[in-house]
């Protein structure tokens, strides 16, 4: 198909555009870098999967970081239909390439239940994050296996 040189000179301005978008893109994504003041504000979230010897689990709640690393904050969770409101603490670290590692104390009426490690990703430029538990502990010493996802979302700026 042969075309006019306006219509040649159209795609050609068309293909520099696309590329030009792409490099700035990139280059951007190349310059963020995550740090704990990046990462630091209230979010709200979800958490959904199972602990194979006990049942499916599933929680919304919300939690709040600050910018050295501490959180708080509060779920209803549900672990094979037993509801229970909780409470948690914890540390978090975060990597310049957006991934961090959380350790959490869950707190049922005051008193401690079990400590979760959590590898999380943040993405979206900080305003998501995606975690995975690696380790789950009772409060009397057992390690359970688990299969459990967290998904988070910003709800407000960092404080």
């Amino acid at each position: 198909m042969k075309y006019s040189n306006g219509m040649t000179r159209l795609f050609g301005l068309f293909a520099a555009g696309l590329l030009l978008a792409a490099s700035v893109s990139a280059h951007a994504d190349n310059n963020h870098r995550c740090s704990l003041a990046s990462v630091a504000g209230a979010y709200g979230f979800t958490t959904n999967g199972t602990i194979p010897a006990l049942g499916p689990v599933a929680a919304t709640g919300t939690f709040s970081q600050d910018a050295s690393g501490n959180l708080t904050g509060s779920q209803t969770r549900s672990l094979n239909g037993a509801i229970a409101d909780e409470t948690f603490t914890g540390t978090a670290t975060v990597n310049s390439d957006c991934t961090g590692t959380d350790t959490i104390q869950v707190f049922q009426d005051g008193t401690p239940v079990r400590t979760s490690t959590l590898h999380v990703v943040y993405d979206d430029n900080t305003r998501e994050a995606r975690a995975i538990f690696t380790s789950l502990v009772l409060q009397n010493g057992p390690s359970l296996p688990s299969i459990l996802t967290i998904e988070a979302r910003k709800i407000s700026p960092k404080d």
